[in-house]
């Protein structure tokens, strides 16, 4: 299972973007940078990448990127489990759907 993690590029965007439940996959790669990804053999939800990525600093070894507009997950950033979205709120995270 594949889990990706995207941290939004500029702080503005993110109340705009938590209002909506859709995001299409432009939007994905202009908004968002991809700064963690890992494949899993087990299974996880989404609220134990979400602890782990807001308690520790480097939650599961080394990031894709050392540059980001922050440095813990906040709301408004995405994670993604297999074809599943979700956008983390200040507590947890709520699935999205992806348009094209």
């Amino acid at each position: 299972m594949k889990v990706r993690v995207y941290f939004y590029k500029e702080p503005d965007i993110q109340a705009v973007i938590r209002m909506d439940k859709k995001i299409s996959r432009q939007a994905l790669g202009t908004i968002y940078d991809l700064i963690w990804e890992s494949e899993f053999k087990n299974i996880l939800n989404v609220g134990r990448i979400w602890l782990k990525f807001k308690e520790q600093d480097k939650p599961f070894g080394i990031p894709l990127r050392e540059k980001r507009s922050h440095d813990k997950i906040a709301a408004g950033d995405i994670i993604q489990i297999a074809s599943d979205f979700y956008m983390v709120d200040q507590i947890g995270a709520r699935k999205i759907e992806m348009t094209d």
